[in-house]
């Protein structure tokens, strides 16, 4: 039973006494988790319009990516503004295409955004801005979500200083869902910055401050690129040494050397940092930033080369600098049959998915939030014809999960 689908096991859950034990068991849940791998899936920030013409309204939609690699031509319908209502896509007037659920929180529509995915869980969160000019404050809504199950954890209410930006993870070692929080403070009169670092345990509310960042993240520019990406235990961010103001955001990076830039792992169980070097072959500073992500349950660093080319590694064995391979150098001429290209100088191509045999990509175009679906054998690059706003982003991957919020 653990390569069925979530849906068809929910169903079963409710035959008898004997199936729900049964499918409820952590084992069962651990073991059909294992296997779910092979059916991933986007959380995706979709914008429409709610009621009326005027009144903008984001939700978070679940996607299968399997659907999205058909790339037929896409519209989303919003039908019904109460909860669990359907996600619909259009493929034209007469006729629609029914999906998995896209869901919205409450009814004081709020904008809920995806901070996160682990174990087919996703942590969500709202921000409220208050207070003075001076002294503003922010307040943070937390809830952990399994779409597949349609089930939520109890709302985390959050409150302190504004500019915070949040990663989302696992400690193995004390099973707890953790979120951690950081600010960067900029002091321009010594000339310095410092770091500010919590972490909330999503199964207690428990919350306290950790040791600062040994080297800050990339935090200015760009800043939903740099939010921290999970991979087995820890929380892995871009960062670059001795710097006090972004050179990225004032476009200036020939100051910037190789050697600067360095990744930063929290272990969530010690809660300590690891300093970690990125591939030799990196070897010149461009005017785009450098991204990591995590594709095939891999760490994975890309970055441009020269402005013609980017150029995608993996590190095989986490952690060590010599297990760096490079899995791609895309020349960005094999993207110029789309018009949407064509119009920048520049690309800053954020991968989103990439399948297990290694021939299909699926990128985000961060010049005008666009996506395409890259075939590594032809070489080309094509435009997924979704037609909504949808913020790609802040797209997360996930795969369906028995796993339960609390």
């Amino acid at each position: 039973m653990t390569w069925l689908p979530v849906k068809p096991l929910m169903q079963f859950k409710c035959v008898n006494k004997i199936f729900k034990t049964r499918i409820s068991n952590p084992d069962f849940v651990q073991m059909h988790l294992n296997k779910s791998s092979q059916n991933p899936h986007l959380a995706l920030m979709w914008k429409h319009d709610f009621h009326s013409r005027t009144f903008e309204q984001f939700s978070v939609i679940t996607f299968p990516i399997s659907l999205l690699l058909q790339n037929m031509y896409t519209r989303l319908h919003f039908f019904r503004p109460n909860f669990d209502s359907p996600q619909w896509l259009g493929r034209d007037e007469n006729t629609t295409l029914r999906c998995n659920p896209y869901y919205r929180l409450d009814e004081n529509y709020h904008t809920w955004w995806v901070v996160g995915s682990c174990n087919g869980l996703l942590c969500l969160i709202d921000v409220q801005c208050s207070g003075y000019n001076d002294w503003p404050r922010e307040y943070y809504w937390l809830y952990l979500w399994n779409p597949a199950t349609r089930t939520k954890s109890r709302r985390t209410s959050l409150s302190f200083p504004s500019n915070f930006k949040f990663s989302f993870g696992y400690d193995i070692s004390s099973k707890t869902y953790k979120v951690v929080a950081f600010r960067v403070d900029l002091d321009k009169e010594r000339g310095n910055a410092t770091s500010v670092v919590k972490v909330f345990n999503m199964a207690d509310n428990s919350r306290r401050n950790i040791q600062c960042f040994p080297v800050l993240p990339l935090y200015w520019f760009k800043r939903e690129k740099n939010n921290g990406v999970y991979l087995s235990g820890t929380i892995n961010w871009m960062t670059l040494r001795d710097y006090f103001y972004s050179d990225y955001e004032i476009g200036n990076v020939s100051s910037i050397t190789v050697e600067q830039y360095v990744i930063v792992s929290l272990d969530l169980s010690t809660e300590s940092y690891t300093e970690l070097l990125l591939p030799r072959g990196f070897d010149e500073v461009s005017c785009v930033q450098p991204t990591l992500v995590v594709l095939i349950n891999c760490l994975c660093f890309c970055h441009d080369f020269k402005g013609s080319h980017l150029v995608l590694w993996k590190m095989t064995d986490f952690g060590v600098q010599e297990s760096w391979i490079q899995l791609f150098k895309i020349s960005y001429e094999n993207f110029h049959s789309s018009e949407y290209l064509l119009k920048f100088e520049t690309m800053e191509l954020l991968p989103l998915y990439l399948s297990k045999n290694a021939e299909t990509l699926i990128f985000a175009n961060d010049e005008n939030d666009t996506t395409f679906i890259y075939n590594c054998r032809d070489n080309r690059g094509e435009q997924i014809r979704i037609t909504n706003k949808i913020w790609w982003l802040w797209a997360k991957d996930y795969v369906e999960s028995l796993v339960p919020t609390r």
